[in-house]
């Protein structure tokens, strides 16, 4: 049986509204430690893996594994490898859009990272602002041309239907942008505000921060999904 590897890295910018998950601003002084003690978990767990037949997927996700030093991404890939017999097919990073540079991309490519999971959510700045999101549009553009150009053809991107301010003619949008890039992959998620979010706490409450009175209702997400399936279907 074929073993496929996920690591999660905590560490983010800032923290989404919508998000309550074990991640969030540190100090960038915790990411290399951070970094060694998976290395060591990867050895450990490697010695208890005997009964599983090679490795055919590492996936890095978060938080925000782009904002670790790419030396520090190279040294966890390398602890795969090193300890795991086999190890080969797709390696997946999970990256913000203003994480990415073009020296980092090509790092990347370097340390066998074979396909980037872009995290765009939108192409409209006012729906990213009330996200919490520190990336723009033009960022979206920047990232994929960068990748690129490192060779990571690869490139999966994320949208989020339900965004607060979100409307049928700025989801089409967004949808169309992702025919003009024609990514690899892509992922729709419906918006699940968790209660504990700072978006979730002022939705309960009534307020208005973060676009709370703003948040499209379930027959609108459902309608824009179906949008998505229609748009989408049969055109990448």
């Amino acid at each position: 049986m074929s073993l496929g590897i996920y690591i999660q890295v905590p560490f983010c910018q800032t923290k989404c509204t919508y998000c309550n998950f074990h991640t969030g601003p540190a100090a960038r002084s915790l990411y290399s430690p951070y970094a060694r003690a998976v290395e060591r978990e990867i050895r450990e767990r490697a010695a208890q893996a005997t009964a599983f037949g090679p490795v055919d997927t590492i996936y890095l996700g978060g938080g925000t594994p782009s904002l670790l030093e790419p030396a520090d991404l190279a040294s966890i890939i390398g602890a795969v490898r090193g300890s795991f017999v086999g190890v080969g097919g797709e390696v997946t990073l999970e990256a913000d859009p203003e994480t990415i540079s073009a020296e980092k991309a090509a790092a990347w490519s370097a340390a066998g990272v074979n396909r980037i999971s872009l995290g765009a959510q939108s192409f409209h700045d006012n729906e990213l602002v009330a996200a919490g999101r520190m990336h723009r549009r033009a960022d979206i553009f920047r990232a994929v041309e960068l990748l690129h150009a490192a060779g990571l053809a690869n490139v999966g991107l994320d949208l989020i239907a339900g965004l607060p301010h979100q409307t049928s003619a700025s989801w089409g949008d967004s949808l169309g942008e992702l025919l003009r890039i024609r990514p690899e992959h892509i992922s729709i998620y419906l918006l699940e505000i968790d209660e504990g979010s700072r978006l979730g706490r002022e939705s309960l409450e009534g307020g208005s921060r973060y676009g709370a009175a703003a948040i499209p209702d379930d027959d609108s997400m459902a309608t824009f999904y179906e949008q998505a399936c229609a748009e989408l279907g049969g055109r990448l």
